[in-house]
């Protein structure tokens, strides 16, 4: 068996594959991802302000194409982009939760959110879908290339800080093991549609499941540490209290925002369509 050991605050380090986890002698040593204490700070800082205030307002709108060919292109590339991160979120959602079948911990509260992540194939799975988060940046410049409208303030503020919030829940095992979980599933129906556009009466089901599962990681996030009080985690809200509370400031903006968008897209917006046919339909009588 695989050497385990927790993630915690301090340490901010990962053991990305270990010893023989993808079979005897491969690797034949484990494959580490070591950060210092400053380094991950770091990492998420740059990446909003990169995003947010290079990218966006001036790289992405820049590089727009002008030309047929260059459009038609761009088109096909769209559409290679969102297939591909249909089929990779589908892999992280529906290969975590085979493992944690055969692991024995799918149907077990305290296994869930106590069973350590090192050691196991869902380490080098939690990476690459973490940074998968830099590539899903492709989608705002889509937006700015291919669209006649520029990105809302929702789409912006979630890519903005889904690679930041993603660098922090790898810190307990439940919120990473339930990230890769429902954020894959999501995903998965997510890309699905921008792929091939589902029919306009079950699109609502994506932006529900979005807030049920920025609710659920968030309760995880919340009782991890109580669940597990001998895990070396446990204590990182008591040393590490703006790591452990920063997700509080970023996720209750994702739920507003999702909410409102559902109850105008969704609830008001259906309401003024079907002002609209009754009134068009009165005016034909």
């Amino acid at each position: 068996m695989p050497e385990v050991f927790d993630v915690t605050y301090e340490a901010c380090d990962f053991q990305l594959a270990a010893k023989d986890v993808f079979g005897p002698g491969l690797p034949s040593e484990e494959i580490r991802l070591v950060l210092d204490n400053h380094t991950p700070a770091i990492i998420m800082v740059s990446s909003f302000i990169l995003y947010w205030f290079i990218l966006t307002p001036f790289v992405f709108p820049a590089t727009k194409p002008v030309s047929e060919g260059a459009i038609n292109f761009t088109q096909t590339w769209r559409s290679l982009h969102n297939f591909t991160l249909f089929v990779y979120s589908g892999f992280i959602c529906f290969g975590t939760l085979r493992y944690l079948y055969d692991d024995g911990q799918l149907f077990s509260w305290h296994a869930l959110l106590c069973t350590p992540v090192e050691g196991t194939i869902l380490r080098p799975m939690s990476v690459t879908f973490t940074i998968s988060k830099l590539v899903e940046w492709v989608d705002t410049a889509f937006i700015y290339w291919t669209g006649k409208h520029p990105p809302q303030f929702l789409h912006l503020y979630h890519h903005a800080t889904t690679f930041w919030l993603f660098c922090m829940v790898v810190n307990m095992p439940g919120t990473e093991k339930f990230g890769m979980l429902m954020n894959g599933f999501v995903h998965t129906l997510m890309y699905s549609h921008y792929w091939r556009s589902w029919p306009k009466s079950l699109v609502w089901i994506i932006t529900v499941l979005q807030i049920v599962q920025l609710a659920t990681v968030t309760y995880t996030w919340t009782v991890n540490p109580a669940e597990c009080p001998t895990a070396e985690f446990a204590t990182g809200y008591e040393k590490y209290p703006l790591a452990f509370n920063t997700p509080y400031a970023m996720v209750p903006v994702f739920l507003f925002f999702f909410l409102k968008f559902f109850v105008n897209r969704f609830i008001l917006g259906k309401a003024k369509a079907g002002s609209k046919k009754e009134t068009a339909k009165a005016k034909t009588n």
